[in-house]
């Protein structure tokens, strides 16, 4: 289970990290996000719930076109908040494939000059970062490079 600790120890690493990207990765929605919310509203963090705050700027625009605009909206989003660290939740609607982006890439370059802390619904195995189910059309898969970004792994922590 995801304790503030783990995000507090995240964060002193953070300044030494390329990336200042911590990822929460968790099969347990609803839990992690509300100790996230606790944690954010504590720790001073800004909590944003991205499903709803990015949809809100996408759904103007075509389905087609809204590819074109994510990064832009996602860094208006990210500039808006003054805090030490944004808490992004919720983060499904990055992984729909018609915006055509690559979830992970964008999230590691929107952290270059902003602290993130992540939640990843999902599971690591095999050393790889796994969003959805194979089935699924908003499957992901990617390599775990340890030097770039934190992992919190919940999924593999006892109470």
């Amino acid at each position: 289970m995801l304790k503030e600790a783990d995000i507090k120890n995240a964060m002193k690493i953070l300044p030494y990290k390329y990336y200042h990207l911590v990822i929460i990765v968790s099969s347990e929605g609803h839990r992690i996000s509300k100790i996230l919310q606790d944690i954010s509203k504590k720790q001073g963090y800004h909590y944003i719930n991205l499903n709803l705050t990015l949809s809100e700027k996408l759904i103007r625009f075509p389905i087609d076109q809204r590819c074109f605009y994510v990064e832009d909206f996602m860094n208006e989003i990210l500039d808006s908040c003054h805090a030490e660290a944004l808490v992004l939740d919720n983060i499904g609607i990055l992984f729909e494939p018609h915006l055509k982006i690559d979830p992970l890439l964008l999230l590691k370059n929107l952290s270059r000059y902003r602290s993130l802390v992540v939640h990843w619904n999902g599971k690591i195995e095999e050393g790889h970062l796994i969003y959805a189910t194979a089935s699924h059309p908003d499957y992901k898969k990617y390599k775990i490079d340890k030097y770039d970004y934190i992992i919190i792994d919940t999924t593999q922590q006892k109470g």
